[in-house]
């Protein structure tokens, strides 16, 4: 592995690290290829910008700057690299390297120049050496006069557009979240295990305007599609599984299916996902407006601890990363530890993510599902759950409660009426 095939690697997989550690080392120039070249230009951008610096925003920025930069690639680079913690040896590593050929180019012009005098040669010679031993690269701060511009920008950028913050379909939780989920933001949503989120999840899905990313770890494009259906018809996932269906079963299938194929939900087809890969995947979503991710725990760390803490809390800074590049908000389930079950009070809190890494610290909001009946055996029969959604943490709004009727059965939420 070369030493700019390592550092465009590391870039990619740990930039938010990487880049302020090696700017003041590396010159653009050191870098002969031109695609880790613009790896690292784009990289320098988006650290000048204050902005997320992961796969993503370095393929788009690249673009911006001129150089497309295949997917292939980047997902290759971030394989070979099993770590940037070394980036700061690379960077000295490849600055010599850079060094070493630009004073050979250097002594090539020097010996094949045959016009200039004696004391012009040493002019340059002298000139030139010293700006190659003092090379750094260093860019300055945003002032406070750039900082109060940006912030204006983003400010008539959003009352014109009125889309800062995207709808989940259900007034009362908009209303709490102060008018949906806000988009760059990472949102958790924890329960316990078939309490029901991964329901609300394809609900919320569902009712998100416009197009839609569910990256589901653990269910089928087909189950979730059955969940989709069931949701509309009133016929349980299992049945439309099975495909024994009646004739009118049948049609009301073909009715579900046509408003669906009218919804812009795109699905994955792999599932043993980091979030770089997700966010390659979300990158490819025309008009993306939310990414749903089912669930935390499922997701590959890019570098693996041996700590379980380390890795949820490496994969909860990389979904914060990715919402904020996508600039959508991402929606992430988690499933709650069973010691709930074991306390008097089973609501849960958010001192029940503290086992979770940071995920809790890097969330613009925490909301929890709760059912009284999951304790009791669940619902009486044909009624649906009334299930007790609760917005803990609130970055961007307040905190509060919310009822919502749950069909289990039918993979159905609605908000309950008060």
């Amino acid at each position: 592995m070369t030493n700019e095939e390592y550092l465009a690697g590391a870039i990619l997989i740990d930039g938010e690290k990487v880049m302020p550690a090696v700017r003041g080392i590396l010159p653009p120039g050191a870098f002969q290829l031109e695609a880790y070249r613009a790896i690292y230009m784009a990289g320098l951008s988006l650290l000048d910008a204050g902005e997320p610096i992961d796969p993503v925003s370095i393929k788009t920025k690249a673009k911006q700057q001129g150089v497309e930069l295949p997917e292939k690639l980047l997902v290759e680079l971030m394989e070979v690299v099993p770590t940037a913690a070394y980036c700061v040896d690379y960077a000295h590593r490849l600055a010599e390297e850079a060094r070493t050929r630009a004073v050979k180019e250097l002594a090539e012009r020097i010996q094949s120049d045959t016009v200039s005098s004696a004391d012009e040669l040493l002019a340059t010679l002298q000139r030139e050496t010293e700006a190659i031993r003092g090379s750094s690269y260093q860019r300055g701060l945003l002032t406070p006069n750039d900082t109060l511009h940006r912030f204006m920008d983003y400010v008539v950028r959003a009352g014109e557009k009125r889309d800062n913050f995207i709808s989940t379909g259900f007034p009362r939780l908009d209303d709490i979240l102060g008018g949906g989920f806000i988009r760059g933001g990472l949102y958790i949503l924890g329960a316990r295990p078939a309490v029901g989120k991964s329901t609300f999840g394809i609900n919320l899905a569902d009712n998100i305007a416009g197009n839609v990313l569910f990256v589901s770890l653990e269910m089928s494009v087909e189950q979730i599609t059955a969940k989709r259906i069931s949701r509309r018809i009133g016929c349980s996932s299992a049945r439309l599984l099975s495909g024994q269906l009646s004739d009118q079963a049948w049609e009301k299938v073909a009715m579900a299916s046509s408003d669906i194929s009218q919804r812009g939900l795109y699905l994955n087809n792999r599932y043993d996902l980091t979030v770089q890969q997700m966010a390659l995947l979300a990158q490819a979503v025309p008009e993306l407006r939310a990414v749903i991710v089912d669930y935390l725990g499922l997701i590959q760390p890019a570098t693996r601890s041996a700590s379980t803490y380390e890795n949820i809390s490496q994969i909860s800074r990389e979904l914060k990363r990715m919402a904020l590049s996508l600039n959508v908000p991402v929606i992430c389930l988690c499933q709650l530890s069973r010691q709930i079950g074991s306390r008097q009070n089973k609501r849960p809190m958010l001192s029940d993510l503290r086992d979770s890494g940071a995920i809790e610290q890097d969330a613009d909001g925490v909301l929890f599902l709760y059912r009284d009946d999951y304790y009791a055996g669940g619902p009486a029969d044909g009624q649906p759950s009334a299930v007790d959604l609760s917005v803990a943490k609130n970055r961007h709004g307040q905190t509060g409660e919310t009822g919502f009727n749950l069909w289990l059965k039918y993979s159905y939420f609605k908000e309950a009426e008060q």
